[in-house]
């Protein structure tokens, strides 16, 4: 019989877990201290718990953990791109990404992806399958067993993968995340991004979570969308964004939008303009970013006078927007491009 995997229970499940060892439902508390507090790598070392009780988690559940195929640190400013491999020999990318303030980490939520975003490295090599909770909290571990002097602060659901498309091992892991038994993060910390899967989205306004929501945008034009976020010709921008409205009635938070900019492409004070008039009146601020060139496409970022314009443009139209500076792009950061480099 196959082990079970201890770290993709919820809090729940391994107190039920526990309580059918015969041990004490409050156990599971000091299991996920262990594990995610500490990241115990085997029930030898949760000292607290007597012995015949940890004999019987040994023998009933297995701790995984994900194994290093790469990594490469930006001289730049201290990024860090790790590629993982996974049991059954899969491969996920995780960044660190330091600053004086935070230090953040952008997780993957599945192998591959269904939704061949343009900018995104990871689309050329399609999906594969969900990663799995433990999975996703081995991202974490693995960061910060290996940065101990740096606090981790905040978590993004921006690496592989669509994180509403793998929705209850992400939400699960969210509340692992924030647990204060598990990583202790605070929810309003955490980011998940989303390309526009509007059942996830009205789904995900009713968890009475404070996560923040990001949305992919890109552009606000239909047909152009839809080139750039094929997932736009199943959830039109006019779907979206009455959407995107309700979850702010819902939740009254502030939504993000991301928006890659892409010469020639999206990134016109016209584009800007039309952008200003699909947001006005919205509770949301827009995160700009030059696009990162990556390996499997042939597009590139406008100049800086060009992003200037499209930035002055939309402020001029008072829209809340943010030029974010691209992290990591002296060691290929942008999602997927590790990954391109082994495969």
């Amino acid at each position: 019989m196959d082990k079970i995997d201890i770290k993709s229970l919820s809090k729940r499940e391994l107190e039920g877990l526990l309580a059918g060892l015969g041990g004490e439902r409050y156990r599971s508390g000091q299991v996920c201290r262990w594990l995610y507090g500490r990241g115990a790598r085997s029930f030898d070392e949760m000292t607290d718990l007597n012995a015949r009780l940890r004999e019987k988690l040994k023998a009933k559940c297995r701790i995984t953990h994900v194994s290093l195929l790469d990594s490469k640190r930006s001289h730049a400013d201290g990024t860090t791109k790790y590629l993982f491999k996974l049991e059954d020999s899969s491969s996920i990318e995780t960044v660190f990404i330091p600053e004086k303030s935070r230090n953040t980490i952008c997780l993957s939520s599945q192998v591959g992806c269904k939704f061949g975003c343009l900018f995104c490295a990871s689309a050329p090599f399609g999906f594969v399958r969900n990663l799995k909770v433990s999975e996703m909290l081995d991202e974490v571990l693995f960061v910060k067993a290996h940065n101990p002097g740096s606090r981790i602060s905040n978590i993004v659901f921006m690496g592989i993968g669509e994180p509403f498309d793998n929705y209850d091992n992400v939400m699960n892991a969210i509340r692992a995340l924030n647990d204060k038994d598990g990583f202790d993060i605070g929810a309003r910390k955490i980011t998940v991004s989303t390309c526009g899967i509007i059942p996830a989205m009205e789904r995900f306004a009713k968890e009475g979570l404070q996560v923040e929501l990001s949305v992919s945008l890109h552009s606000a034009d239909n047909a152009t969308r839809s080139k750039i976020v094929p997932v736009n010709k199943k959830y039109p921008l006019s779907d979206l964004l009455e959407a995107c409205r309700e979850y702010v009635e819902a939740t009254n938070r502030i939504i993000t939008f991301e928006y890659v900019l892409i010469d020639g492409v999206n990134a016109s004070e016209e584009d800007a303009h039309k952008l200003a008039k699909l947001l006005k009146g919205m509770k949301c601020k827009v995160n700009v970013i030059a696009y990162n060139q990556i390996k499997a496409g042939d597009y590139s970022a406008p100049s800086v006078e060009k992003t200037a314009l499209f930035m002055r443009a939309l402020k001029g139209r008072r829209i809340k927007a943010m030029l974010r500076k691209s992290r990591g792009e002296d060691i290929d950061a942008g999602c997927g491009q590790l990954r391109i480099s082994k495969l």
